[in-house]
């Protein structure tokens, strides 16, 4: 879906192709937003599994974690409903060349902000797992690599390299939990205890 959208993604020196692209398939470029909002949710919904299935819920950092992961969705998801929404709306406008970089500028702060919090959030998750989980800590630092990668999102956008190499990362992070038969048990010594 990334090669497909990627005409409308361009952002620099490319505006006169960029609007026409969007224009021509306001299909397209819905359904490819749609995906990352998908995303998005999937990203948050792994963390928070992780997070309350391995680490104590009692903790306040847990409950921060959890807060700070919520808001950081919210903002990257903000960011891609600014695109998907306002962006085909404003393309027929006269004034079309005085808004796009509003409604740019707009979504990527929100993305950039979102991608931020995200990238603390699961920085911090990974290095919580690593520490006190029973999952490997070498596999944990994909986790740790992913969010690392994400932080300096707001300062290199709209330039998207280091948020593909995130992208990377993470997939290497959830093909290495989904290929297993069961992730190991929080409490290892709970299955020793017999029933009387």
């Amino acid at each position: 879906m990334l090669l497909i959208m990627r005409p409308g993604l361009r952002l620099v020196g490319v505006s006169f192709p960029r609007q026409a692209w969007i224009l021509e398939n306001p299909l397209l470029w819905s359904l490819g937003l749609w995906l990352w909002m998908a995303l998005i949710f999937c990203w948050m919904w792994v963390l928070v599994s992780l997070l309350w299935a391995y680490l104590p819920a009692h903790r306040i950092s847990t409950m921060l974690q959890s807060g700070l992961m919520l808001i950081g969705a919210t903002l990257a998801i903000a960011g891609t409903v600014t695109w998907m929404a306002a962006l085909p709306s404003i393309l027929p406008l006269q004034s079309v060349n005085e808004l796009l970089p509003l409604v740019d500028g707009l979504a990527l702060g929100l993305l950039g902000a979102g991608a931020f919090i995200g990238g603390i959030v699961t920085t911090w998750i990974g290095v919580d797992l690593m520490r006190l989980s029973p999952i490997a800590a070498t596999w944990c630092a994909l986790c740790v690599a992913a969010g690392a990668l994400l932080i300096p999102t707001p300062f290199l956008l709209p330039f998207p390299w280091h948020l593909l190499a995130a992208a990377l990362f993470w997939l290497g992070w959830c093909i290495f939990l989904g290929l297993r038969r069961r992730l190991p048990s929080a409490y290892p010594e709970m299955s020793q205890i017999k029933t009387l």
